[in-house]
């Protein structure tokens, strides 16, 4: 069973964080799929897990690294 979620993040400056996740895109180890990209507020953050088990793992890691990222910024 697939999972996907859909994250929108509020950003003054979305493309900061953006250029600053992308070299983990490249990463082969998780099984799913994580897009990131821009829209009129922010960012959106799209995740899809071949399981439930997946999709909650990468959940976890791509909202701890969006929230390290908005929290360099903020310095």
């Amino acid at each position: 069973m697939r999972g996907r979620a859909e994250i929108v993040f509020e950003l003054p400056d979305p493309e900061i964080v953006i250029s600053a996740l992308e070299p983990e895109l490249d990463d082969d180890l998780h099984r799913g799929k994580v897009e990131i990209r821009a829209n009129d507020n922010g960012m959106v953050l799209i995740v899809e897990g071949d399981d439930v088990v997946s999709l909650r793992a990468a959940l976890n890691t791509w909202l701890r690294l969006v929230r390290i990222c908005v929290e360099m910024v903020e310095i």
